[in-house]
């Protein structure tokens, strides 16, 4: 019996300090179960966090004590219990008093309040500084990427913020550099179309009253966050990046119609009317043999285009992969279709287009 206990109490707690996805899809964590209590995280951050770790610490160290309590229940009446109970119950003791020192004296020992002291000026009250990152932080332009079940990063228009189980990690957009330090690849199918890349991020701050702190994120994620950060993620040379898989589609698509013939305009190219960026530089032209037409579900036949010079080759793979249907290994034996007329074409008709030669 005490061993299906112990067992039962092991699971129960594992899955309170690293909650499952099934407990946060449930709402079984702390921050959900007293959500009433602790607030709105988008209204009063500080505040919010303050109040979580509190409870959180708290909780966590009640653990030990809560194992002997639930022998006790089961009926376990051994002569070690009322050691075991005073050994265990010393430990959330001293994390009352620990949250005593945390509270007391202006709060200044709490450890989200520490995040911020090195931003509030000598004289100054931390929480001016506070209602002012509250203020930022109710920003709708502001990234979130869940980095584990009991962490993420957040994004704002001036800072960065790294929140744990017990701690913050804030420092200013401007106050920091961010570098790439090692990358790991997983394979999500045995044929590796479905590949995954995740970045280990270190922040630098300049100053040195600011720990560094490190993050991991997928490359998908990291795209994401590029756009809300004032300068880049620093990618030494020793470290590559994995494309996406439209990226390596669009890199192999170029490839391709580069080996085909080129046609050639008699007039200006222009702007690529899909990104309006890239110079329009691909001509739909029927150069496939003809073939019989073969029933559904078979690839339509090839049709000749009369649409003149309006895409890009990027924009072109792009519309071809968004409109692609079955494993991205067999994309370039499909079908396409014109994105003006929907004329069919298959990769051989996709030329790439130039201006005539001058004659010297």
């Amino acid at each position: 019996m005490d061993v299906l206990i112990t067992l039962f109490y092991i699971l129960f707690a594992i899955c309170v300090v690293y909650p499952p996805t099934e407990f946060v899809a449930a709402g079984f964590t702390i921050p959900q179960l007293l959500d009433n209590f602790l607030g709105s995280e988008n209204v009063n951050f500080i505040g919010y966090h303050m109040k979580r770790i509190t409870i959180t610490a708290l909780i966590h160290s009640a653990l030990p004590l809560g194992y002997v309590f639930t022998l006790w229940c089961g009926g376990e009446d051994s002569v070690w219990m009322p050691a075991a109970a005073l050994a265990t119950g010393i430990i959330p003791v001293l994390m009352c008093y620990k949250i005593v020192c945390w509270w007391e004296h202006d709060k200044k020992k709490h450890p989200v309040v520490k995040a911020l002291l090195p931003y509030v000026n000598e004289g100054s009250d931390w929480r001016v500084v506070a209602s002012h990152f509250n203020l930022d932080f109710r920003s709708i332009e502001k990234v979130s990427i869940n980095l584990t079940a009991t962490s993420k990063f957040i994004a704002t228009n001036s800072f960065l913020i790294k929140v744990t189980q017990y701690g913050t990690n804030i420092v200013k957009q401007s106050d920091c550099t961010l570098v790439a330090t090692a990358t790991d690849s997983h394979n999500l199918t045995p044929t590796g179309e479905d590949e995954i890349q995740y970045v280990n991020i270190e922040v630098i701050p300049s100053r040195v009253d600011i720990k560094r702190f490190t993050f991991r994120i997928s490359t998908t994620a990291l795209r994401d966050l590029q756009p809300r950060l004032e300068r880049p993620v620093r990618v030494p040379d020793h470290i590559s990046l994995l494309p996406t898989l439209i990226e390596r589609f669009v890199k192999v698509f170029k490839q391709h119609v580069e080996q085909n013939p080129v046609y050639y305009v008699d007039q200006e190219l222009e702007p690529c009317i899909g990104c309006m960026q890239a110079t329009a530089d691909v001509k739909l032209d029927r150069l496939c043999p003809p073939h019989e037409p073969q029933p559904a579900p078979a690839l339509p036949a090839c049709q000749q285009c009369n649409c003149r010079v309006l895409w890009c080759a990027s924009c072109m793979a792009r519309w071809w992969a968004a409109r692609a249907s079955g494993p991205p290994a067999e994309w370039l034996s499909a079908r396409g279709s014109c994105p003006v007329c929907r004329a069919p074409f298959c990769l051989l008709d996709v030329r790439p287009a130039r201006a005539p030669p001058t004659s010297a």
